[in-house]
């Protein structure tokens, strides 16, 4: 107990001592006033009409100041003109370009990655052709796809881009046909829009 008293009272003597005030070390004889810095900006400054009929835009912008006014540095008046308009359509018409060269671009992709429910996988063409009939009676707004790879039926339905959705389908069709799986796949993108 009285070492770790004494490590704490070390401890805090040794942080009491690095927080203590230390007088700056400079390697020169000179020493730098930074504080000492001063700038006169009164030659930027904009001149704020004290007429309130004028349509100046700088003097909605800033009520004016009793203290200000009376400076003894003459000011001289803003006679810059606002280009932002300018640019401003400069930087639209550039913008409209890409977005034009990316909507081109996003309608010529026909596929993304998506899912389909996998509703049958078997040898028998009847059977594939009964689940296809059976999907496309109770939901007609899924695509069913049907191809066949030597011996194999399977039998996909749906273009889904999200995988809620596709959930969504599945518990509905896992009612129906058991076997069904959800699967990722390569689904067409106009397809997709239709399903509700």
């Amino acid at each position: 107990m009285h070492c770790k008293l004494g490590i704490l009272l070390v401890l805090g003597v040794l942080t009491m001592s690095g927080c203590a005030s230390s007088r700056s070390v400079s390697s020169s004889g000179s020493s730098v006033d930074y504080n000492s810095y001063n700038e006169d900006l009164a030659s930027v400054r904009p001149v704020y009409n004290p007429n309130p009929t004028a349509s100046n835009p700088t003097t909605t912008s800033r009520p004016t100041n009793p203290t200000t006014a009376s400076t003894t540095t003459p000011r001289r008046p803003d006679n810059r003109k606002p280009n932002a308009p300018i640019e401003a359509l400069h930087i639209n018409r550039k913008l409209d370009l890409v977005l034009d060269t990316i909507a081109t671009q996003n309608r010529s992709i026909r596929y993304a990655p998506g899912y389909r429910i996998q509703v049958y996988v078997g040898n028998q063409r009847q059977e594939a052709e009964a689940a296809k009939l059976l999907i496309s009676q109770n939901f007609p707004e899924l695509s069913p796809y049907l191809t066949y790879n030597q011996p194999t039926y399977k039998l996909k339905v749906g273009d889904f881009m999200r995988r809620l959705d596709a959930e969504r389908y599945y518990s509905s069709i896992h009612r129906f046909v058991s076997a069904a799986q959800l699967q990722p796949d390569k689904v067409d993108i106009r397809r997709s829009l239709l399903i509700k």
